[in-house]
């Protein structure tokens, strides 16, 4: 009898630590950040978007955990993706998004809504948005412009109120070209 009690102890006990987001009803998740696919030279009606010149997934590299587009851009080519960046059952504290803005032009449109629940920290034209409490998922569209060849990155990263898992990011690599045409006027 001892020995079954002390048995059915030691398993509650260790139901008790290893689920105790499930007994207080909170969950400890990473936060995620989705992306659409890349439309290439988008074509608008308003603010709904309804053709592109071209269509471009991104695929995850394994070698080093990035994304890495599936066809090549062009300098000059205006790309827009939206983001989704998503807190689970937390709070979001901050996205982040760098690029290198000598090799491309971004921007980013947020809404009204979006602007309410900024901080005053935050710095808007160089990528840092951080949140009031309370706010779990915010998505918005960005656009970029490469004024370069070669390859380029954008990193988004995202941070919640997570214990565990508080910050994950993404790395996106842009092959881009130069016309053909626009290197043959140049020669």
């Amino acid at each position: 009898m001892k020995k079954s009690f002390l048995l059915l102890f030691v398993v509650f006990a260790t139901f008790m630590t290893s689920c105790s987001g499930w007994l207080t009803g909170k969950s400890d998740h990473s936060p995620e950040i989705y992306s659409s696919l890349f439309f290439v030279n988008p074509v608008f009606n308003g603010d709904s978007l309804i053709g592109a010149q071209d269509t471009i997934a991104v695929v995850n590299d394994p070698t080093d955990d990035s994304y890495e587009l599936t066809d090549t851009i062009y300098i000059g080519d205006t790309v827009v993706f939206a983001n989704t960046y998503y807190a689970y059952e937390n709070d979001l504290v901050a996205v982040q998004i760098s690029w290198d803005s000598l090799r491309m032009n971004l921007w980013y449109n947020l809404s009204e809504d979006i602007q309410k629940v900024l901080t005053s920290s935050s710095d808007v034209e160089r990528g840092r948005l951080y949140f009031q409490p309370g706010y779990n998922r915010v998505s918005f569209p960005i656009y970029f412009t490469p004024i370069q060849k070669g390859g380029m990155t954008i990193k988004l990263a995202v941070e919640s109120t997570s214990e565990a898992y508080p910050i994950n990011s993404a790395l996106i690599y842009i092959p881009v070209k130069e016309h053909v045409a626009d290197s043959i006027q140049a020669n």
